[in-house]
């Protein structure tokens, strides 16, 4: 029997051999976990010593890598609030070792200032392409100079539910606020003009007018429209035959036009909520053309806003189903464009 003592024997003194190699390990991991947390420790200070806070206000000191974006993110819960900080900053960049105020209150409700007050301009572009083929196709190189220059100079592109908030006095905008819409529906929505968005950064929404989906290889079809919306980008409503719902065609009755603005107006919101999901909320007049009738039935139908042709740009208390846009025709620079940039009106 004694034999059978041999394997016990034997793991002991195995387990008595490797003992002080075990207990080493434990004293190494114990060592890291201890110097893992004083690390923890002198960041949390390091980071508290960099940080003075109110309620109005952090202050802190950059460091390597901090950027408008990565401070938005970790003091204001997302870095799509960025601009409140470029904007306190006057848009002066971000170095390390600079003293970067950090407002924690969004200020300037419908952009009010001493000296004025801020107005938002809509873009409004047709058909973008490699050569123009007329004033209201403009090239693509024309359009990716203007997007560089918006980039470059500090404007940023908001969404139409962000200037719905602005127009309703309920959310301030970056002072250099724009708005991109393109009308219509062409193909190079998908081809030229989504990629240069998505290389800039910015948003934009497409005003589609039913009848032309589908219409040829110029059109967008239904599936690319839907992929629009599935990239992130808005899709709204521009009618159903892009007719001018102010003028009339003649000897129309009133029952006639009646029923003229339901299919343009109402049928339209149907079928493109029907079609693509979701709400269809935002109305563009095609050609601009509207009357207290047409803005009536837009009202009723559960749009939000209308969007007109008018050249300008918006303050907080325009009219809401009068907004104007600016179209941006193929020009040989970028002066008119420049021009129509304006986000400040003096009084």
């Amino acid at each position: 029997m004694k034999p059978r003592l041999l394997l016990p024997a034997a793991c002991i003194l195995l387990l008595g051999a490797c003992a002080p190699a075990l207990q080493e390990v434990k004293e190494a991991k114990e060592a890291k976990e201890v110097k893992e947390v004083k690390e923890v420790r002198e960041v949390k200070k390091e980071v508290k010593e960099m940080t003075r806070v109110s309620e109005d206000f952090v202050v802190v000191l950059a460091r390597e890598g901090d950027t408008a974006e990565t401070l938005a993110a970790r003091y204001l819960k997302g870095a799509d609030r960025a601009w409140m900080i470029t904007d306190f900053r006057d848009g002066a960049p971000i170095k390390p070792g600079d003293v970067v105020v950090i407002p924690l209150r969004l200020r300037r409700l419908g952009g009010i200032e001493a000296d004025g007050y801020q107005v938002v301009p809509i873009l409004t572009y047709h058909d973008i392409e490699t050569v123009s083929k007329g004033r209201f196709a403009i090239t693509s190189e024309l359009f990716e100079q203007q997007l560089r220059y918006m980039k470059e100079n500090g404007y940023t592109a908001i969404t139409l539910a962000e200037l719905d908030r602005f127009l309703r006095y309920e959310q301030p905008m970056p002072r250099k606020a724009v708005v991109i819409t393109i009308d219509d529906g062409y193909k190079s929505a998908k081809n030229i003009v989504v990629p240069l968005l998505k290389k800039y950064g910015f948003p934009a929404t497409f005003f589609i007018y039913t009848d032309f989906i589908g219409g040829g290889r110029n059109a967008l079809t239904w599936d690319e429209v839907r992929e629009l919306k599935a990239q992130g980008f808005e899709v709204q409503a521009h009618s159903k035959t892009h007719n001018n719902l102010a003028v009339s065609p003649p000897n129309e009755s009133p029952a006639d036009r009646a029923a003229r603005l339901e299919g343009e107006i109402v049928s339209t919101k149907q079928l493109m909520e029907k079609r693509l999901g979701g709400e269809v909320r935002y109305f563009a007049y095609p050609y601009g053309g509207f009357d207290p009738e047409v803005v009536a039935k837009v009202k009723a139908a559960g749009y939000q806003i209308g969007f007109g042709a008018k050249k300008g740009s918006n303050p907080f208390f325009i009219d809401r189903y009068r907004l104007k846009r600016y179209s941006v025709f193929m020009e040989k620079d970028l002066t008119r464009f420049v021009q129509m940039l304006e986000t400040f009106e003096k009084e």
